[in-house]
């Protein structure tokens, strides 16, 4: 079923930032020295991130940043609970790493952002040139068909005159 043109880029950008969670959460978990996380750990993981990127598609005035503070803080927990090393809850180094991974998905999101708008401008203007065939005067002149009458043909299919009820 193709999807109405004015939820591709609302999709879109959901799908970014839902990725980008993930994705930053889980390299700044372990650039923590946080453990990676296993297969299982990791489709939780991803369905979180799936959840808040719908969410983000579907609310298209949340703020970037609030979406990607509360799934990093998502799949921090996640990967903190699942994976069974609950004293990395609360540190320094993990708060740091993550908000570092926050403002890389920032700025890896406007980026993307700016990149498909210019992305789209240039094909407008491609398709634009491309399909400009200019004011060319036609070729072929218009035929003057002459005006045919068509026949007429009366048919009797009933009776003729005023019907009425008959008379007593």
């Amino acid at each position: 079923m193709p999807v109405p043109a004015n939820q591709v880029p609302a999709r879109m950008r959901g799908g970014i930032v839902g990725g980008a969670c993930a994705l930053t959460g889980i390299a700044a978990h372990g650039a923590a020295q946080g453990m990676l996380p296993s297969t299982s750990t990791l489709l939780v993981v991803i369905g979180a991130a799936a959840a808040i990127g719908t969410t983000v598609a579907a609310t298209p005035r949340l703020p970037h940043l609030a979406a990607l503070i509360v799934g990093q803080g998502a799949v921090h927990l996640l990967l903190v609970l699942l994976s069974g090393h609950h004293h990395d809850l609360i540190q320094p180094s993990m708060a740091v790493t993550h908000a570092l991974g926050t403002l890389a998905a920032l700025a890896a999101i406007a980026a993307l952002e700016a990149l498909a708008s210019t992305l789209r401008d240039v094909i407008v203007v491609v398709v634009s040139l491309l399909t400009y065939r200019g004011m060319r005067r036609s070729t072929t002149r218009p035929t003057v068909v002459p005006e045919v009458a068509a026949r007429v043909v009366h048919l009797h299919l009933g009776a003729v005159g005023l019907r009425g009820p008959p008379v007593r």
